[in-house]
């Protein structure tokens, strides 16, 4: 006798970045250029006023950064939980 499956959870994860629905992906790769420009910005700032220790750019730097890097932390899917018996089954919900 064939165990059927249990339903999809409209709540559940998808197991990797390229499963997930187009606004979080694109919202993925905002927060990811928003650390693509942190780094730039320093670089810029540094060649073009030859500047490498100013509060004021480790400040816009680290919030650019941390933005950036939270946003793309919260874009990604939740890694999948073991089930306490090991088949590798979500827990039953209560």
């Amino acid at each position: 006798m064939a165990v059927a499956a249990p339903p999809k959870d409209a709540g559940e994860e998808p197991p990797s970045l390229p499963a997930l629905p187009l606004a979080r992906k694109l919202s993925f790769w905002g927060f990811g250029t928003l650390v693509v420009l942190a780094v730039a910005f320093v670089l810029w700032w540094g060649l073009s006023y030859g500047v490498w220790d100013d509060n004021g750019v480790y400040a816009v730097t680290i919030t650019l950064a941390g933005f950036g890097l939270a946003g793309m932390w919260l874009m990604t899917p939740n890694p999948p939980v073991p089930s306490p018996d090991g088949t590798g089954a979500p827990p039953p919900r209560r």
